[in-house]
C-alpha cells in the first residue's frame, strides 16, 4: 500500500449477501481508520511517495486538460491527499472511500481550501457511480491488490470513464516485505535509501500482519490481462516506487 486511502477495506459497503461477524468488523474498521490517519504522516515528505505523486500527476496532465475543466476520480481515496493534490492542478476532483470516518476526515480536512474537491462514502465495485456521472481520468492507487473482487472493481471504472477517457492503475507486483524490500533498495540506491525506506516499511509490515484479506500480487502479463479484459487499452506500464515494488499503468478506454 503506497497510501493509506488505496489500502483499505473494513468498514466497506459490504456486497449484497455478506455477512461479517461484529467483532471481526470492528477490528478491521479500527485497524484501517488507525492506519488511513497515521499513513499521512508516515509518507509526507517521503520522497519515494512525492516522487510517485508525480509520476500521477503527469499523467493526469497528460490525460486530460486542466483548463477544460476535466473531472478526475480517485477510487480509495482516503482522507484526500492525492485527490487534493489534483485538485490544486485545477481538476474537478471527486473522491471516494469505502470507509466512512475517511471520508469524514477528508471532507473536514480539505474544507475552506477553495479546491474543487468532494468525498463521497462508496465502494465503486459494489455502488457504482450514476450513469450521467462519467469522467475523463481515473485514479486507482493500490485498489485492486486488495479488494475482494477485482474484475467488479475494474468494471465500475470502466463505465464510469468517458469515452476516450484515461484510467491510471497501481498495484503490488511483491509483498513488502522488510528485509528484502530493504536489501532491493540497497541494491538500486545505496544505504541511506535503505536506511529511509524503513520509514514507509515497518509500519506497513504491521499493518499488513493485522489485515484479513486476501492479497494479490500480479505480474506485468497478468496485470495487462486484467486491465485488457475490462475494456482498458494499456499505453504504459512500468515499475515504481520502492525499488519496483508497484506496478504503474496508464490506460485508456476502449471504444
Amino acid at each position: 500500500m503506497a497510501r493509506s486511502h488505496h489500502a483499505l477495506t473494513p468498514q466497506v459497503l459490504a456486497p449484497p449477501g455478506e455477512r461479517r461477524s461484529s467483532i471481526r468488523a470492528a477490528r478491521e474498521r479500527m485497524i484501517a481508520v488507525g492506519y488511513g490517519l497515521a499513513y499521512d504522516a508516515v509518507v509526507s515528505g517521503f520522497p519515494p511517495y512525492e516522487q510517485l505523486l508525480d509520476e500521477i500527476t503527469t499523467l493526469v496532465v497528460r490525460s486530460a486538460s486542466a483548463s477544460a475543466g476535466s473531472t478526475v476520480l480517485d477510487v480509495s481515496c482516503g482522507t484526500g491527499t492525492v485527490a487534493a493534490r489534483i485538485g490544486a492542478l485545477g481538476y474537478r476532483v471527486t473522491g471516494i472511500d469505502a470507509v466512512a470516518h475517511l471520508i469524514d476526515v477528508a471532507r473536514e480536512r480539505w474544507a475552506g481550501r477553495n479546491l474543487p474537491l468532494s468525498f463521497e462514502h462508496r465502494d465503486l465495485a459494489w455502488n457504482p457511480m450514476p450513469a450521467d456521472a462519467l469522467f475523463d481520468v481515473i485514479v486507482s492507487m493500490h485498489t485492486l491488490y486488495w479488494h475482494p473482487n477485482p474484475e467488479a472493481l475494474l468494471a465500475a471504472c470502466r463505465r464510469a470513464l468517458k469515452p476516450g477517457g484515461h484510467a491510471i492503475f497501481l498495484t503490488y507486483g511483491r509483498p513488502a516485505h522488510v528485509m528484502s524490500t530493504l536489501s532491493a533498495v540497497h541494491a538500486r540506491a545505496g544505504v541511506i535509501e535503505a536506511v529511509r525506506s524503513l520509514r514507509w516499511l515497518v509500519p506497513t509490515a504491521v499493518f499488513e500482519g493485522l489485515r484479513h484479506v486476501d492479497h494479490r500480487y500480479l505480474s506485468e502479463g497478468d496485470f495487462r490481462a486484467a486491465l485488457l479484459s475490462a475494456g482498458f487499452d494499456v499505453l504504459q506500464v512500468r515499475e515504481t516506487f520502492l525499488a519496483g515494488i508497484s506496478r504503474l499503468a496508464w490506460t485508456r478506454a476502449l471504444r
